[in-house]
């Protein structure tokens, strides 16, 4: 079960294509209806969760229409028992699915407004390719922002080298705070399983 769930993050992360897209989306939607009674592992759900976190990251940006398979997808995941997702997971899929449908716009804006211009900004690490390139974040709202670490001081070394340690090892959720203009990481927070 677990190669199949591993499967199913590792066609999420291709780039998109609008036809197979909508088919990995459909085979995923039909997967967790036909599992709903199993019990995941948490890896298994790490698996399924990063699936669907890169399906999502795919189609935030886009129109309504070509929103709409990963609206299906988080609508599905919310559906799920607490054997198939734990609650933090079902929290991040309320996010989302109120980003797609445009109702987190409204609370974003007020957050801006509050929060202020010089604050630190909390993301999670979402992705982290082999080559170590950029760093693919989001924020709990889930605004999604790909961080370039080939400029100069974007990230220390050891830092970096922390950050990787965690993600690799399949932690739940790797949170890092970037400074107020998204540039810079400034530190990591942990990591939860």
């Amino acid at each position: 079960m677990e190669e199949r769930c591993a499967q199913f993050q590792a066609d999420a992360a291709r780039p998109r294509d609008p036809v197979k897209t909508v088919k990995e989306i459909e085979r995923l939607r039909k997967f967790l209806f036909k599992n709903q009674e199993y019990r995941f592992t948490d890896r298994e759900q790490t698996h399924l969760f990063g699936a669907i976190q890169a399906h999502y990251a795919a189609h935030c940006e886009l129109s309504e229409t070509e929103r709409e398979p990963a609206l299906m997808l988080v609508d599905d995941a919310l559906k799920m028992p607490f054997t198939v997702f734990t609650t933090s997971h079902k929290k991040t899929y309320l996010k989302w699915h109120a980003k797609l449908t445009g109702e987190g716009d409204k609370g974003q804006q007020r957050g801006a407004a509050a929060a202020g211009g010089g604050k630190p900004v909390t993301y999670t690490v979402y992705d982290l390719p082999e080559g170590g390139a950029c760093l693919g974040l989001m924020t709990d709202e889930g605004d999604t922002l790909e961080l370039q670490l080939a400029g100069p001081g974007a990230c220390q070394p050891e830092l970096l080298a922390q950050i990787r340690a965690a993600f690799e090892a399949g932690e739940d959720e790797v949170r890092i705070t970037l400074n107020a203009d998204r540039t810079t990481v400034t530190g990591l927070l942990g990591a939860k399983s």
